[in-house]
């Protein structure tokens, strides 16, 4: 959701802890942590916190390979292949709003994971990226039920919630 070299968080990210934010609250009820993991540090993950209003707890894993480990960040190498294509518009626009090129833009993937603790040990329960993340997406469940559906037409209509 930000990367190292972002100067604002993944707009389509966003748009999931936007959805997230307030479950917490219910979860935790049910002995159940929620939280976001990015590579920016922590000053700047705080900062974004509070002009996007959510509560939900936020750790930073910069300097770490925490990210890596868990296959949501890409190498350069990995990404080569891609960056040498022709770069979807869509990818340059996201990168643009986050404040980082395609590159930096990339190289964070989306993912969410579930952990249990049990007799000391965390196990790794759930694992999803990308598209498996749209559940999450209230509002694309209540756009596939109108008329017009999600009318997209390729073009990346989501924006942060304090930019519409």
């Amino acid at each position: 959701m930000f990367g190292p070299s972002y100067e604002a968080g993944c707009t389509v990210c966003s748009s999931i802890a936007d959805n997230l934010d307030p479950n917490a609250v219910h979860l935790k009820a049910r002995d159940t942590t929620l939280m976001l993991v990015s590579r920016a540090p922590l000053e700047m993950l705080q900062t974004y916190k509070q002009r996007m209003g959510w509560n939900i707890d936020w750790a930073s894993t910069a300097g770490n390979d925490f990210n890596r480990d868990l296959g949501f960040t890409h190498t350069d190498e990995e990404l080569k292949p891609f960056l040498e294509g022709e770069i979807p518009p869509t990818v340059k626009q996201m990168a643009e709003a986050s404040g980082t090129d395609p590159a930096g833009y990339v190289a964070e993937g989306p993912g969410l994971s579930a952990y249990a603790l049990s007799d000391g040990v965390v196990y790794r329960t759930y694992v999803t990226t990308a598209r498996g993340l749209e559940p999450v997406m209230g509002y694309y469940f209540l756009l596939d039920r109108t008329g017009l559906g999600r009318d997209e037409d390729g073009a990346l209509w989501l924006r942060r919630h304090d930019e519409y």
